[in-house]
């Protein structure tokens, strides 16, 4: 079972605070958000990391930690096969997951419908349950969604293909909280 980890107050962040937020991350995270090309993103990417270092603090009692990432990208706590966590960000809101589990998460806003791209990602079971559904633009996204969290979880990214992820064969967690969808896959 997983544990989702959220926020989205970023008004009530004070510069002192991100800041301080920023020093307190490892260096490997410090060197991975850099490679954000807007400041808004890499604050973000920060924001994330504090969700998982509050996350290992409070269930598992680590309170310094070091980051490595995957050749695909997907960061992991090195010599800690018990814990796995996956972290995603939208202009909105940043979530964290943590599980015992190999896990992915991904957020995002609901944005216009388009067929053109739904057709081009997705899957025939996909497109059925898109044009069934009342509302093509949320349906398209919770599957975006769902197809982001299976890449990020099987450690694959994109090289998996979005197509071949088809979310009407694999369950999931999926959320609407303030306008944005969370899907979680969990192993």
């Amino acid at each position: 079972m997983f544990k989702l980890y959220f926020y989205s107050d970023f008004e009530k962040l004070s510069e002192k605070e991100f800041s301080e937020i920023a020093e307190s991350m490892p260096q490997s995270v410090k060197e991975r958000a850099g490679r954000y090309k807007k400041e808004e993103d890499r604050k973000k990417s920060f924001i994330c990391y504090n969700l998982l270092k509050e996350a290992l603090e409070k269930d598992y009692g680590i309170s310094s930690f070091e980051l490595f990432f995957s050749s695909q990208g997907k960061p992991y706590l090195k010599g800690r096969n018990d814990i796995f966590f996956n972290i995603s960000h939208s202009k909105k809101c940043c979530v964290c997951v943590i599980s015992d589990k190999e896990i992915g998460v991904d957020i995002e806003e609901i944005k216009p419908f388009s067929q053109r791209l739904a057709e081009k990602v997705c899957s025939e079971n996909e497109l059925i349950q898109i044009e069934n559904s009342s509302d093509k633009a949320r349906e398209f996204t919770k599957i975006w969604t769902m197809k982001e969290s299976f890449i990020k979880m099987t450690g694959e990214g994109f090289s998996h293909g979005l197509k071949e992820a088809d979310t009407t064969k694999t369950e999931f967690f999926t959320e609407e909280r303030e306008g944005c969808f969370i899907s979680v896959c969990e192993k």
